[in-house]
């Protein structure tokens, strides 16, 4: 069996969203300081929360 990679990034967060709310984080994600992908605005306003 292969290791697990060793980064920080091997938690697994799981949300149930409406396909509404979905939509709309989709929207967000596509603004480039965002990242392009749901995942990545997630961690973004996460860390971006956490600083205050």
């Amino acid at each position: 069996m292969a290791k697990l990679p060793t980064s920080e990034n091997t938690e697994t967060f799981i949300m149930r969203i409406s396909p509404e709310l979905k939509e709309k984080l989709n929207q967000l994600a596509k603004k480039s300081k965002y990242g392009g992908t749901a995942s990545s605005a997630i961690r973004y306003l996460i860390e971006n929360a956490s600083r205050y």
